[in-house]
């Protein structure tokens, strides 16, 4: 299977804690992938809500600069940084650039749905 980016629906997140969020499902359990490997876009001062659940996340950014915050410590952020949430901690992704910030993360099946 050869898709690109484009063909998978980008949709902008809402809710609590959440400001400037975008994400499109890459590849998932429709695709046989037995999880879900996903794309976020971060706008100018964008972030995720502070939050924890019961999966881990892989994470790899693409482009632009920023920060997670995993419970109460700080770690900059910026393209090719590699990060590694494990499940039940605290924490949230911050946009700290002029441009948007894209990164990719991956969860088990149990860490999202279409």
């Amino acid at each position: 299977m050869v898709i690109h980016e484009t063909e998978r629906k980008l949709s902008v997140q809402v809710g609590d804690g959440i400001r400037e969020v975008a994400k499109r499902i890459l590849l998932g359990p429709k695709d046989g992938f037995n999880g879900y490997l996903r794309q976020f876009v971060l706008g100018p001062a964008g972030h995720t809500p502070f939050h924890s659940h019961d999966w881990y996340h892989a994470v790899y950014v693409l482009e632009g600069e920023g920060k997670l915050v995993l419970e109460n410590e700080e770690h900059d952020l910026l393209r090719g940084s590699i990060v590694f949430v494990e499940a039940q901690r605290k924490h949230n992704f911050v946009n700290t650039g002029a441009s948007d910030m894209r990164f990719l993360c991956m969860v088990p099946e149990k860490g999202d749905s279409y």
